[in-house]
């Protein structure tokens, strides 16, 4: 089977990582999809979050990196993968994801699992990560190794 893990990764962090390979691990392969939506504000570009994600992801045959900018269950279908995978930290991540995954159920077919974040992670946010970096304050141990943001 081949799932799809899509999300903004502004930046990638380790509990993105742990879930995608925990995803990979289940499923044989995964494509991980970087998206792109012009509403929302990054703080690092599509190339850059494209880069940081490749770079956690590299040697790592059965797991591919795209970007995207339209309707993730589309994406699902072009890369012939079976089902979108998410990670979930806590009860808002869940209901947020939920709304989706019916969405993407009733109009496209397609089916979403979710899979529960491990504990050590359960505080890590990319919104932690860039506050983290808007300060100058180590944050190596919220990234997978080998991603280097500059």
């Amino acid at each position: 089977m081949k799932a799809l893990c899509a999300g903004s990764f502004d930046p990638i962090t380790v509990g993105h990582y742990d879930y995608i390979i925990r995803t990979a691990e289940l499923y044989g392969s995964v494509v991980v999809a970087v998206t792109d939506n012009s509403e929302k504000k990054y703080m690092f570009t599509l190339e850059e979050r494209l880069r940081f994600v490749k770079e956690a992801f590299k040697g790592k045959d059965n797991i591919s990196v795209v970007s995207h900018s339209g309707w993730c269950a589309d994406l699902v279908k072009e890369h012939g993968a079976d089902l979108i995978v998410k990670g979930i930290r806590n009860s808002e991540d869940f209901d947020y994801e939920k709304l989706i995954a019916t969405v993407n159920r009733e109009i496209s077919g397609v089916e979403t699992v979710f899979i529960p974040c491990r504990s050590e992670y359960s505080d890590v946010s990319s919104t932690a990560v860039r506050e983290m970096i808007k300060y100058g304050k180590d944050y190596s141990a919220f990234v997978p190794l080998g991603v280097k943001i500059k």
